[in-house]
């Protein structure tokens, strides 16, 4: 593979990750913005926005929607924005390598929705072989580019699970079997960001003088938060469009994001006990969730005076009232106005996206829709800090065999290499106590 020469590795001044200094969290204040931690946080906004597009896209091609080339596109733009970071580690050939075998993954995935929806066996076949093929030129690009750091074998073996969770979710789609089909692309979104724990922790492993430990206390706290928030806003433009649509599987899309918020209020209360958790839920329920329905359905049903008085809602009183909440439980750690005016950016890029589509201009909304995803990560980072800030105690690095040490390194067995990206199960942490992950699946 010609792609293997290119691998030497360059780290230097173009590195696009913005943290600055090292921190021994065994001795000092933990920290979430390390060089590490913002090297983990890009990848896993890259990659999982990648997933939460495939599967959007892949629904669009079946479903024969008019935004499906737009949603093609973004999938594609995602694609050309990790070239910088992987070239800003290991040279713009090697970023270059690497985008070429993912825009390649990317058509297979494309040509595997429309074969499906147009009945064609043939077709089918051949985009899962070029999935395949990614799978196994991804794994060993990985391997090279780590130095043994990420097994291939590891490797490959997580590569082929993420893309194992994008078709079964389509496929349990087009079967019409919604609730296993959203089920799984919860257990997906979770699995794809180990991925950036995972490779972020075998670059910090090959260039420690220029990464910190990705994976620490305070580390996976923001992944977590982050993955929380990311996901959110990916099922709310899923479950708006699916409103406005009337798609059968509405409700299902609905469902899912109340397994969201359950985590999110697990998290909260777990931080700040049950009472905090239960006011969240009516905020975010009352204020939040439902109202973005609202949205979807005045503008279903042509009602312009419903249609404002929900967006003023989301972008004022919800605004205004969550902002007060984490700004009030955060001890001021998060300034309210600053709070308020960063939920007004994430509620507007959800109603600008949501509009957008609906007037059918499609390709400014994925631009818009792109903007918000990104927006989560900063709201996550920012929440994640000023949590860690509070309860530093909860935080330190004391965790044992924590990765990169059992199997980065390439002392352990390969199995375990992976273990965090391949599991299923939520990589909830401890703040103030644990944070359980409860699922519960409505009867």
């Amino acid at each position: 593979m010609k792609w293997r020469k290119f691998l030497a590795p360059v780290v230097g001044a173009a590195l696009l990750v913005t943290a600055t200094g090292t921190t021994t969290f065994a001795h000092g204040t933990p920290q979430t913005d390390t060089t590490g931690v913002e090297l983990r946080a890009t990848l896993d906004s890259l990659l999982s926005e990648h997933y939460a597009l495939a599967v959007d896209s892949m629904m669009k091609i079946y479903d024969g929607d008019k935004g499906a080339e737009a949603a093609m596109a973004a999938l594609d733009a995602n694609a050309e924005d990790m070239e910088p970071v992987i070239a800003s580690v290991y040279g713009e050939e090697g970023g270059a390598a690497f985008e070429d075998i993912f825009i390649k993954h990317n058509t297979g995935t494309d040509e595997y929705a429309q074969a499906v929806k147009d009945g064609d066996k043939e077709m089918q076949k051949k985009a899962l072989d070029e999935i395949q093929s990614f799978v196994d030129e991804m794994g060993a690009f990985l391997a090279a580019a780590t130095e043994g750091n990420l097994p291939e074998d590891g490797a490959t073996q997580a590569l082929r699970q993420h893309e194992d969770f994008v078709q079964n979710t389509f496929d349990l789609y087009t079967e019409g079997k919604y609730e296993e089909a959203y089920t799984s692309y919860l257990e997906g979104f979770k699995q794809i960001f180990g991925a950036g724990s995972a490779i972020s922790g075998a670059v910090a492993t090959q260039f420690p003088d220029k990464f910190t430990d990705p994976n620490t206390a305070a580390g996976d706290f923001r992944s977590t938060v982050n993955r929380i928030a990311a996901e959110h806003f990916a099922l709310a433009q899923l479950s708006m469009a699916k409103g406005f649509n009337g798609a059968e599987d509405f409700d299902f899309a609905d469902w899912a994001q109340d397994q969201n918020t359950e985590e999110f209020r697990s998290a909260i209360a777990s931080v700040y006990g049950e009472e905090a958790g239960t006011q969240f839920v009516k905020i975010w329920d009352n204020e939040h969730i439902s109202v973005q329905g609202d949205l979807a359905t005045a503008t279903a049903s042509d009602d312009q005076g419903a249609v404002d008085e929900a967006a003023g809602a989301l972008t004022d009183q919800f605004a205004t009232n969550f902002g007060t909440f984490l700004s009030t439980a955060t001890e001021d750690r998060l300034p309210k106005d600053e709070l308020i005016a960063g939920i007004q950016a994430h509620e507007t890029s959800i109603i600008d996206t949501f509009n957008q589509y609906v007037a059918g201009d499609y390709e400014t909304s994925y631009e818009t829709y792109r903007t918000g995803y990104a927006l989560m990560f900063d709201i996550g980072n920012g929440l994640s800090s000023a949590i860690v800030d509070q309860f530093p105690e909860n935080f330190h690095n004391e965790a044992p065999e924590k990765m990169p040490k059992t199997g980065f390194g390439g002392t352990a067995n390969q199995s375990n290499t992976m273990v965090l990206w391949v599991t299923l199960s939520a990589l909830i942490l401890t703040a103030a106590g644990t944070l359980t992950y409860r699922q519960s699946k409505q009867q």
